[in-house]
This record gives C-alpha cells, sequence and structure tokens, in this order.
C-alpha cells in the first residue's frame, strides 16, 4: 500500500511561515484554496480546501502552539507537525500541540464506554489502546 507524503502541505506550511507572507490572504496552491486569516502578526489561521475535504489548523508564532481543527489523515497531521516542529523547533523553544480537535472528538466515545458494562470492554480497552497510539506527541 502506498503512503501519500504531503509534500505539497510541506511546502506550503514553509510558505505561510515566511515573513512576507500576507496576513489576510487567499490563494489556490496545486488545486487546493488556501484560506489565511489573523489579526496580528504573531497568529496564523490556515483553511485549505480541495473541493472534498478541508484541512483547517492555527499557528501562534509568540507562544509556538499549534492547533489542529481538521484534517483527513493522522498522517497528514503529522506531516503538519513535523513540518513546524522542523521550522521552529530550536533548543530553546519547542512547537507544543494545543489542540487536537479530530483526535479528541475520536477518543471521548471510547473515554464514555470504558468502565461501563453495557459494552464489551475487551474490545472497547483494545480500540482505545489503538486510538491512544495515534495521539499527537
Amino acid at each position: 500500500m502506498k503512503t501519500r507524503k504531503y509534500n505539497w502541505l510541506v511546502r506550503l506550511i514553509d510558505r505561510i511561515t515566511k515573513t512576507d507572507c500576507p496576513n489576510n490572504h487567499c490563494f489556490n496552491y496545486y488545486g487546493r484554496k488556501v484560506g489565511l486569516s489573523s489579526g496580528t502578526r504573531d497568529f496564523v489561521d490556515v483553511t485549505i480546501h480541495d473541493g472534498r475535504s478541508q484541512v483547517c489548523f492555527s499557528f501562534d508564532f509568540l507562544t509556538k502552539e499549534l492547533c489542529l481543527e481538521s484534517y483527513e489523515t493522522y498522517a497528514q497531521r503529522d506531516v503538519i507537525i513535523k513540518t513546524f516542529r522542523h521550522i521552529y523547533n530550536s533548543r530553546f523553544e519547542q512547537v507544543s500541540i494545543a489542540a487536537d480537535e479530530p483526535w479528541d472528538d475520536e477518543i471521548k466515545p471510547y473515554r464514555d464506554m470504558i468502565g461501563n458494562d453495557e459494552y464489551d470492554q475487551e474490545a472497547v480497552t483494545r480500540e482505545y489502546e489503538e486510538l491512544l497510539a495515534f495521539k499527537a506527541k
């Protein structure tokens, strides 16, 4: 099975983190509509729409916090995180994940089922542990 590499996403993040990129801007990138919005120079909210799915995340350049609002796959999410960390991690500062909303939404039902005798605890625990492996690091 072939794994998607999301090279376009790496290049896009590199482009939007450059100092000459406008705060509020909309443009097409490799067939995707990209919207950047920000009230300040120290923050960017990114929306990428390709006609069938949407990727949304925001980054605070001052605190180095990344918030993930939507993405297609965990592999895509990991590329976003890895790219920001490649650009902004230093010996003194690290990029942190302030929110990973899709993962949180997916794991919440399992937390409610654990310990509830109405559900097969062995299956719930196994699925919960599998999902924990995908937690953003």
